[in-house]
């Protein structure tokens, strides 16, 4: 049975969060929008709240709290500013790609400078652009003395040529697929190519990163969990889809808030706008959306110990559409004003539409809990990875 209440710990947690969201990420939504990246001052005081791998096991230097005390700190960041709740995750999703791919020493080793340095961001390259195969990537790993050299280019990536640590995928066996592809751990900086324009998001650095010859040591590859690399990728996708989610759900809650404020203070025909009963029902289904996509988000996230996938899947999805929908009433209920950046739900409902692509998009989740529901993989694809890498999915 899942309690719909915190425990003290994560009160105060929350709390700490929702404070740190108010005071400093909402009122430098619009500026940080404008200068396209956060300034290391925030990201250190950030940094000194110690949540930046506050899901990874203490037996890797993380803090070893929960996956629904994780899902938490990311609606409230979301809250402020879903930007800069992407943006100030340094570690990205590194940490959750080293903990399903990877040991516990190569956890402790690699991990460690995120804990150590507010400036040190990780990254996560799995996404390609252009010509790539239907089935594996056109970046390729090739065994060299020592270690692999990586070549080609991957595309979408999140703190992209601006990472301390950056784990690739690449092609080790050409031929073989989703069977022949392998994980590795980049140390130091690589080669960034051209930085993304993005829809929304404006604070986040997301750009392609260029591999030419880099090696890679043994040492730095990650050959999954016991199961093998295949469940160990989808379980990483899934901690993917959990964050992406609960930023969905801030986001959501801070539009709803917002339009529901906003309603309550403009008047016409001498009453508040939200006593109309059309502008009274889309209030209520709006926060219908946010609760119902909170709710799947902790039922998701409190199959932590063994990761429901059908749970983070249908979660992630109903997060992705219920955010939209909330965003987008927000924009419709505020009017005019709601089109214009003096008010902020225009762009939170450009942030939702990138958020969707934030991880797994919503159709490859479809994919994944329809093949869990029918017993067998729906297009074919024994191994379960992403139906295509082709697919823009920022990582």
């Amino acid at each position: 049975m899942i309690s719909f209440a915190l425990d003290d710990d994560q009160q105060i947690i929350q709390q700490t969060v929702r404070k740190f969201a108010a005071e400093v990420l909402r009122p430098a939504l619009r500026t940080w929008e404008r200068e396209r990246g956060v300034p290391a001052a925030a990201r250190r005081s950030f940094h000194e709240l110690g949540l930046g791998l506050i899901d990874v096991p203490e037996a890797r230097g993380g803090a070893g709290m929960s996956a629904l005390t994780s899902v938490v700190v990311h609606e409230e960041l979301a809250f402020g500013d879903p930007a800069a709740a992407v943006a100030l995750w340094a570690p990205h999703l590194a940490p959750a790609a080293i903990m399903e791919l990877g040991d516990e020493a190569q956890g402790r080793r690699l991990l460690a400078r995120f804990g150590e340095r507010a400036e040190a961001l990780g990254a996560v390259a799995y996404s390609e652009s252009g010509n790539v195969p239907l089935a594996g990537f056109a970046t390729v790993a090739e065994k060299v003395a020592g270690g692999f050299a990586l070549r080609g280019k991957k595309a979408f990536v999140i703190h992209g040529g601006a990472a301390d640590l950056t784990v690739v995928f690449a092609q080790v066996e050409p031929g073989r697929g989703w069977d022949g592809v392998g994980a590795f751990c980049v140390e130091g900086a690589v080669t960034q190519g051209a930085r993304h324009d993005l829809l929304g998001l404006g604070a986040v650095h997301a750009a392609e990163i260029v591999l030419d010859g880099v090696v890679v040591p043994e040492e730095n590859r990650l050959l999954g969990g016991a199961d093998g690399f295949g469940p160990s990728l989808r379980r990483f996708f899934a901690r993917a889809a959990l964050t992406s989610a609960a930023r969905q759900v801030g986001l959501a809650r801070a539009a709803y808030e917002y339009a529901l404020a906003y309603t309550q203070e403009r008047h016409a025909f001498g009453k508040p706008v939200a006593h109309f009963q059309s502008i009274a029902f889309t209030l209520a289904e709006m926060h219908m959306d946010v609760e119902a996509a909170r709710w799947m988000l902790w039922r998701a996230a409190a199959s932590d110990g063994n990761l429901d996938l059908g749970l983070v899947a249908e979660a992630a999805v109903h997060a992705n559409e219920a955010a939209w929908r909330v965003a987008d009433n927000a924009v419709q209920l505020l009017g005019g004003a709601g089109y214009v950046q003096d008010y902020p739900v225009e762009k939170w409902l450009r942030d939702t539409k990138s958020l969707a692509l934030c991880g797994p998009t919503s159709e490859l989740q479809q994919l994944a809990l329809a093949s869990l529901e029918l017993g067998h993989a729906v297009d074919g694809d024994g191994a379960g990875f992403p139906a295509s890498a082709i697919q823009p999915i920022f990582t």
